[in-house]
């Protein structure tokens, strides 16, 4: 059992369905055209345009309606932070300030506990 194209839409035309029209003087390899419903088949012979009518899956095709034809985009890599030196200060410098910084926060949290603790030694 084949599946056939459907000339117009083209979607599958499963056997036992559809409809097959052999036109007047065609001169070509592939005589008989299959239609998937009588749809199909009268916008053909008003020799409607596949691309123009939103449901055929040329229509789709053409205007990227379908999830297959989409690609996921790349994720860019994560920029990766180096540390350097700039103008008036050198990197022994920056990392020296850097490590006060540290310590004195430390020594902030170190002063709010101890605050904490004679709160809650009050009440």
């Amino acid at each position: 059992m084949r599946v056939i194209e459907c000339e117009f839409s083209h979607y599958a035309v499963h056997p036992g369905h559809g409809r097959r029209y052999v036109p007047f003087a065609y001169l070509s390899t592939k005589p008989v055209l299959t239609f998937n419903r009588p749809k199909c088949f009268a916008l053909y012979m008003r020799k409607k345009n596949p691309r123009f009518v939103p449901w055929t899956r040329t229509f789709r095709r053409i205007h990227r309606k379908t999830t297959t034809d989409r690609v996921t985009r790349r994720r860019a890599a994560r920029a990766v932070k180096v540390e350097r030196a700039y103008v008036g200060a050198d990197l022994a410098q920056i990392k020296e300030l850097r490590k006060e910084r540290v310590d004195r926060s430390a020594k902030g949290k170190a002063i709010r506990a101890e605050m904490a603790e004679r709160k809650a030694a009050h009440k």
